[in-house]
């Protein structure tokens, strides 16, 4: 899924292994501390930082797709 088709109130998370991998996570905006699959946000966002265009997290992904197209 494309950074850009995420909806209002989601964004992209990754640190430099997600980023390597390829396997940017979806979080919820807010004053949340982890991603939807629940892995903890404690570095950087390295794949904000780099500009990363593709999430990757299958775990993410379905989540997001199972709240979204309600």
């Amino acid at each position: 899924m494309k950074v850009s088709e995420l909806k209002e109130g989601y964004h992209m998370f990754g640190n430099k292994g997600n980023v390597w991998n390829n396997t940017a996570h979806i979080a919820k905006s807010g004053f949340h501390s982890s991603t939807l699959c629940d892995t903890p946000m404690l570095s950087r966002n390295w794949a904000k930082i780099e500009e990363v265009q593709e999430i990757g997290c299958p775990e993410c992904l379905k989540i997001y797709n199972e709240k979204e197209n309600k």
